[in-house]
């Protein structure tokens, strides 16, 4: 079990130190608050997997709400070597390590024992058979690109429950936003496909799910 990985005040400690050699950006602790709507959306005590986990703050936020029965947590952290390579403030530039983020990220969702979570060190779509091939949501914060983003919309179509929800971050409808490519991306999927979008906007949210007819 992930669980016994970190007990709890090793857990607390790692945290702690971690975060005092690589702080976590003031505006990133801040919009934390600002997301955690979207996750309303998922189906409590479901399965669920997120792409795109970093450090694993937004991975608590989900175990906290969404209290799932089973989380898949989806990033390719060491597999892009020792560190991110991008970033800047995000990665401490560039002096946050991809084992550290991935150390985190686990010892972030020890703390909710009644959660079975899963680590799948990859990129999607390249790992999905090592997913179930059915899950009740998804959350989508990895590469903040059109294509990509794109190819992991379609690929989750097959792999989400008939009332299922695909969930993300990075909503920007501005042209001028270097996020701006996810916003195209979802507006392509539910154009080219039978899904649709529920909510989107606030703190860069968005869900989709497929439509009732």
């Amino acid at each position: 079990m992930l669980h016994d990985f970190f007990k709890t005040n090793a857990q607390s400690r790692f945290l702690s130190e971690n975060e005092a050699r690589f702080p976590i950006p003031a505006w990133d602790r801040d919009r934390l608050p600002n997301r955690r709507w979207v996750l309303r959306h998922a189906k409590t005590h479901g399965v669920g997997v997120e792409i795109g986990v970093f450090r694993g703050q937004f991975s608590a936020l989900i175990c906290e709400i969404a209290k799932p029965k089973e989380l898949y947590l989806v990033d390719p952290w060491t597999t892009l070597g020792e560190t991110f390579g991008w970033g800047k403030e995000y990665t401490s530039f560039d002096r946050l390590t991809t084992l550290s983020a991935r150390q985190e990220a686990i010892a972030r969702v020890a703390a909710f024992p009644e959660v079975t979570c899963h680590i799948i060190e990859g990129s999607y779509p390249t790992c999905r058979d090592r997913l179930p091939e059915q899950l009740d949501w998804a959350y989508i914060d990895a590469s903040h690109k059109y294509e990509p983003t794109l190819n992991e919309l379609r690929s989750l179509d097959t792999s989400i429950a008939p009332d299922g929800v695909i969930m993300g971050d990075d909503w920007s409808p501005n042209p001028d936003s270097q996020h701006h490519g996810v916003f195209l991306a979802v507006q392509q999927f539910v154009r080219e496909s039978f899904w649709e979008i529920k909510a989107a906007g606030h703190g860069g949210q968005w869900v989709i799910r497929r439509r009732a007819n």
